[in-house]
C-alpha cells in the first residue's frame, strides 16, 4: 500500500491487514514520524512517483489532491494509475464544488470556487464531480464507489453541537444541564438531533464539499 502525500503516516497505520505501507510526501519532517510510527518513507513529489510501473495494488490519498493546482490534477492521477497493478485499487478523499454552507458564508473574494477555509488550509483547487470523474475516465481508472460528506447540513450540526455540549468540570455539566433543562434550550437540543438526522439522512449522497472515491484500475 502506497499513501500519497501521508505527511506522518495517520491514515496508512489504519491499514492493518497491508503487507507494506509506504508514505510519499514532500516533507522530511513529517516523513521522520512515520518512519517512528513503523512506516516506510520516501520523501518526492506525487506528481512524479518514484515506483515502477504497476508496482503498487493499493493506493491512498486523502486530502492531498486539493492542495495540487488545478492543472496538475491530471497529472497526479495518471502517476496513481501507472504504479497501480491491473485491478488494484485506490481509495480517494478530496475537497470538491457542491451544496455546503462554507460556499456562501466563507466565500473568498474573486470568481474562483475556493472559499476563506480553502485559502487558509492552502487549497489551490475545487473541482466539480463531473471535472473529478472525467480526470478519473482519462487516467484509466474507474469508479466504483462514491460517498460524499460536509455537505449542507454539517456546518449547522457542529454550531448546535458547541451550543448544548457541556463545559469543563462537574460544576460547569451540572450548570449546563439546568441550563438545558429550560423550555428555549430544550428546542436547541432537538434542533440539534433534527438537523443531526438530516446530515446522516443526506450523508453519502447529497453532493457535498468533500467526497471519497473508491477507484479501480
Amino acid at each position: 500500500m502506497v499513501d500519497l502525500g501521508g505527511g506522518e503516516g495517520y491514515f496508512a497505520a489504519l491499514f492493518a491487514t497491508a503487507r507494506r505501507k509506504i508514505v510519499v510526501d514532500a516533507v522530511a519532517a513529517a516523513l521522520a514520524v512515520a518512519k517512528r510510527r513503523g512506516l516506510a518513507a520516501v520523501q518526492g513529489d506525487v506528481r512524479r512517483l518514484p515506483f515502477k510501473d504497476a508496482s503498487c495494488d493499493l493506493i491512498l490519498s486523502s486530502d492531498v489532491l486539493e492542495h495540487l493546482p488545478p492543472g496538475d490534477l491530471g497529472v497526479a492521477l495518471r502517476e496513481a494509475a501507472r504504479v497501480m497493478t491491473p485491478g488494484g485499487t485506490a481509495l480517494v478523499n478530496t475537497s470538491c464544488y457542491g451544496l455546503y454552507f462554507r460556499r456562501w458564508l466563507r466565500r473568498a473574494p474573486g470568481p474562483g470556487r475556493l472559499d476563506l477555509d480553502d485559502l487558509e488550509d492552502g487549497h489551490l483547487s475545487r473541482p466539480k464531480r463531473a471535472e473529478l470523474e472525467a480526470a478519473f475516465a482519462a487516467a484509466g481508472l474507474k469508479i466504483k464507489k462514491r460517498c460524499y460528506y460536509k455537505h449542507l447540513f454539517q456546518p449547522i450540526t457542529t454550531l448546535l453541537v458547541r451550543l448544548t455540549q457541556g463545559g469543563r468540570g462537574d460544576e460547569a455539566r451540572a450548570a449546563k444541564e439546568k441550563t438545558l433543562a429550560s423550555g428555549p434550550w430544550r428546542a436547541l437540543n432537538a434542533a440539534r438531533i433534527f438537523v443531526a438526522g438530516l446530515d446522516a439522512l443526506f450523508f453519502g449522497w447529497l453532493p457535498g464539499g468533500a467526497v471519497v472515491y473508491k477507484l479501480e484500475k
